[in-house]
């Protein structure tokens, strides 16, 4: 049976990144939702624009562009005209009621049919808006979780791929708010938000004021979560619940981002992946209130990709001083080798696009 719904969505903002830029956001989107079969969904976006301006930009945010190329070329004031396709598959195997497969997959581009309006617009070469922000890119990924249920346990694994390829000659990147990126409560545990990568790149130094995300138009991990019920609390009005958890993965830019050409430690190279995956493990506490979910995750680096030394496999020097003192020492190691996030509901949720 076709079910279908028609949208527009719409969005104004305005960001401020204190200490290193400001960000003014305008979207509007025009698409359809439909289902074709049951556990089978589709949208489709035949219209996307999306513009981001940057401006106030700090001097210590310019001077950290300048240290690093591969941001030089990402974080800039750009437009996005394009459309985008998504599907979605769940499945429960009737044999098997208690495991779960989740298909995802995504289609974006910018500028390969909307990108005809630079040369309508620019008789003669002439500069324009289009012609001067609009970027030109095709970005797909796919993501497949596999969850195992149990009364009391659960164990869920899951991968995901995805890469964006540039067209144009003057973009060595996709624009910032496409590119993928690692960390947080929902990706590589064991770093910050944003803060693995790009492939082997070093880590700021501790406590340095510079610019620190870390975004990228290739994106590799897997994941395996082991979840378990610990106790009932308040008399059955909250569960209290525990995991284990194992994260590798890391993001890469497509393209060489330095200008001489030289050896780029950020660009994907297929001889790299081992040596420049990151793998994190930890544990975690959940509250559970079943109508919604809070998480407390522990992640520790096991492997960092900006250590060449033994391809960059270590064991953390754990300890309570490491992980509660308040010494310059202590905080360094945090910064290093550890990280503690907090969720809302179970990581892995599946979205359409990551922005």
């Amino acid at each position: 049976m076709l079910t279908q719904q028609t949208f527009i969505n719409t969005n104004v903002s305005q960001i401020n990144r204190i200490d290193f830029f400001n960000q003014q956001i305008f979207n509007i989107a025009f698409g359809y939702n439909f289902t074709n079969k049951a556990n089978h969904s589709w949208t489709y976006r035949p219209l996307n624009i999306d513009f981001r301006r940057l401006y106030n930009r700090s001097a210590s945010f310019d001077n950290t562009l300048q240290i690093y190329p591969f941001l030089r070329y990402s974080f800039n004031t750009a437009l996005v005209m394009g459309q985008s396709i998504s599907f979605t598959k769940n499945y429960v195997n009737p044999k098997h009621p208690t495991r779960q497969n989740t298909f995802k997959f995504n289609v974006e581009e910018s500028g390969l049919l909307w990108g005809r309006l630079k040369h309508i617009l620019s008789p003669a070469g002439k500069d324009n808006f289009v012609k001067k922000y609009l970027k030109e890119f095709v970005k797909t990924d796919a993501e497949y979780s596999y969850t195992i249920s149990h009364p009391k346990s659960a164990i869920v694994y899951r991968v995901f791929a995805g890469v964006g390829v540039p067209f144009s000659k003057s973009d060595t990147t996709l624009p910032f708010f496409k590119q993928y990126f690692g960390g947080g409560a929902n990706s590589m545990r064991g770093w910050p938000v944003r803060g693995i990568g790009v492939g082997g790149q070093p880590l700021a130094a501790y406590n340095s004021n510079v610019f620190n995300d870390r975004t990228g138009d290739i994106q590799l991990e897997g994941n395996v979560e082991y979840r378990y019920n610990i106790a009932p609390l308040f008399s059955n009005a909250m569960y209290l619940k525990g995991a284990f958890f194992v994260d590798a993965g890391n993001i890469w830019n497509f393209k060489n981002t330095r200008a001489d050409g030289s050896y780029d430690t950020t660009q994907f190279k297929f001889q790299n992946i081992y040596k420049q995956l990151g793998v994190s493990a930890g544990t975690g506490l959940r509250l559970d209130f079943s109508y919604f979910l809070i998480r407390f995750d522990m992640g520790f680096r096991f492997k960092r990709p900006d250590i060449p030394l033994n391809d960059g496999w270590q064991f953390p020097d754990i300890t309570l001083k490491n992980l509660f003192g308040n010494s310059e020492a202590n905080k360094k190691w945090r910064y290093e080798n550890f990280n503690f996030t907090i969720g809302i509901d179970y990581p892995f949720l599946l979205f359409v696009f990551h922005v």
